[in-house]
């Protein structure tokens, strides 16, 4: 894994090196693919994935079954004769004679197991995980229905535990976000024409099924919709709101609880929810590797790129983007400190004159909205 980085022609001055660093790329990330009571993992610490593995068995629909009790007298047994380190179902026959149960284990029952064939014309089989035992009883969380999670990335897994979830080093480069809605996904990077900082929901066709669309400054939810409705495997946009994370995780259950299972879906909001155009080195990064294969990663939030060499824009060394405040998304040359600055309301924080964009007149901003760029 390389990456290109960007050399200064000279050191940084003290005043502008007190403005919060951005870095632009982090190589090799840790990530973590979160697991719910049912589910499993289907790798081992230590092992190798490549993107499209699959790794963990998720339960769609788990419910509490109550599974058997552990083997805890003595009859039945001749005299001196260790104990079978086994349990017992609730039909009284020895299902697993390996270990006792433990929390997380997998475990696979039904109507055979729970003595209730006579009722039912197809017994039911079901699968789950054990979770707790109360009165020499376990009780599992498990179901009928279950799906397969492939990796999105190629990594080591650093840990796996069932109900719990999987951790991977990721091999590659990730653009860092500030918050991520809907699951992990996989696709190619697709950059289309902005207008204004912005993607027209008309941009939006089947003939981008399979793609990751950075969608500029903001994505609304109706955009997710027609997203997902295309098979569109996610969208990078600058912001995104709280209101559209709410939307996109009730869709994601309407189509659960109504068994019609989709392409996984995933966004990513790069700063937040504060409505902001994405950075232009950013965006320099992102058209450069337009094409490439990519992934989506909720936890941490990430943009995971699939390539061994990321180039980096060049940037003048002063150069600052404004990341709050009224002039927030807005970029510029850093002219020099001012110092201890008045602002609205009496508030007096230390400051910077700041060029933005083609404006004549320089703009004095609080070093705490500014942030620069590091490779």
């Amino acid at each position: 894994m390389s990456v290109r980085r960007r050399t200064d022609a000279h050191a940084l001055a003290p005043d502008f090196a007190r403005i919060p660093a951005r870095r632009i790329i982090v190589v090799s990330p840790t990530i973590h693919l979160r697991l719910g009571p049912g589910d499993r993992v289907l790798v081992n610490a230590g092992q190798k994935v490549v993107a499209g593995t699959t790794i963990i068995e998720r339960t769609t629909d788990p419910e509490f079954v109550e599974v058997g009790r552990v083997r805890g007298s003595d009859n039945g047994r001749a005299a001196g004769t260790p104990a079978a380190p086994g349990w017992v179902s609730s039909t009284g026959t020895t299902v697993e004679r390996r270990r006792p149960p433990v929390p997380g284990k997998w475990w696979v029952g039904g109507d055979d197991r729970r003595g209730r064939l006579a009722r039912r014309d197809n017994p039911r089989r079901i699968a789950g995980t054990l979770l707790y035992e109360l009165n020499e009883r376990w009780t599992a969380a498990a179901g009928e229905r279950h799906e397969q999670i492939e990796s999105p990335v190629a990594g080591v897994v650093t840990a796996a535990a069932n109900c719990i979830g999987v951790s991977m080093k990721v091999n590659g480069a990730a653009i860092m976000a500030s918050v991520a809605g809907g699951q992990p996904s996989r696709g190619y990077l697709d950059v289309p024409r902005l207008v204004d900082g912005e993607l027209r929901e008309t941009s939006l066709d089947v003939g981008r099924s399979g793609a990751i669309i950075v969608a500029g400054g903001r994505v609304s939810a109706e955009a997710l919709t027609k997203a997902r409705a295309m098979s569109i495997r996610g969208m990078v946009a600058g912001s995104l709101g709280q209101a559209e994370l709410r939307d996109l995780a009730a869709s994601d259950a309407r189509q659960r609880a109504g068994l019609h299972l989709v392409p996984p879906f995933g966004v990513l909001g790069l700063d937040g929810s504060q409505r902001r155009p994405i950075a232009s080195p950013i965006l320099a990064v992102l058209a450069a590797l337009a094409g490439r294969e990519a992934a989506i990663v909720t936890d941490p939030p990430l943009l995971v790129l699939d390539v061994a060499d990321v180039p980096l824009p060049e940037l003048p060394p002063d150069w600052v983007r404004v990341r709050s405040g009224t002039h927030a998304g807005r970029e510029g040359r850093w002219l020099g400190s001012a110092g201890l600055h008045r602002f609205r309301a009496g508030i007096h924080l230390e400051a910077a004159n700041v060029r933005l964009g083609d404006d004549l007149q320089p703009t004095v901003i609080a070093l705490a909205d500014l942030e620069r760029f590091v490779s």
